[in-house]
């Protein structure tokens, strides 16, 4: 039976986990701020903010802060750190070839740009809003960039 070597680790991929990292620790605390402060003030967002939207205060919105936007990105951000193995996620991972975190990277890109674009349809412009969409961007971009990609791309 042949020896796998092992794969190089990719200076790109440092950079995936810098991202998602500083996403998952950014997040947490001001959805955990508005699930616990409903108005938002903890935060420092002002009252009537959300009165054109299907939300009546900020907890929903939190929630969705706290789990997609900081818990996601640092369990992404530690399945590719220690790349372990973990049949729950392999069971849901709709591409079978690479390790279940590479697919959550990319889904946790994928989700900043679309709660980004949410954002903007229903709240006032805000100027985060173009970093945190690129922001998201660049989580996908170096998700797919072939030495990441081949990194976690399972052996035949």
């Amino acid at each position: 039976m042949e020896k796998h070597l092992s794969k190089r680790h990719p200076f790109s991929l440092w950079i995936l986990k810098a991202l998602l990292f500083l996403l998952g620790i950014a997040a947490i605390p001001p959805g955990l701020s508005m699930m616990m402060n409903p108005s938002g003030a903890g935060v420092g967002f002002p009252s009537g903010q959300l009165d054109q939207t299907p939300f009546p205060d900020y907890f929903f919105p939190g929630l969705i802060l706290a789990v997609f936007m900081g818990f996601f990105p640092l369990l992404a951000w530690f399945g590719l750190w220690k790349k372990f193995s973990w049949p729950l996620a392999e069971r849901v991972n709709p591409f079978r070839q690479f390790h279940w975190a590479w697919t959550l990277s990319v889904a946790c890109g994928i989700c900043l740009m679309i709660w980004i674009l949410v954002q903007i349809t229903m709240v006032p412009y805000f100027f985060l809003q173009p970093t945190m969409f690129s922001w998201g961007g660049g989580i996908v971009l170096f998700s797919c960039l072939p030495s990441v990609r081949n990194y976690y791309q399972k052996p035949v």
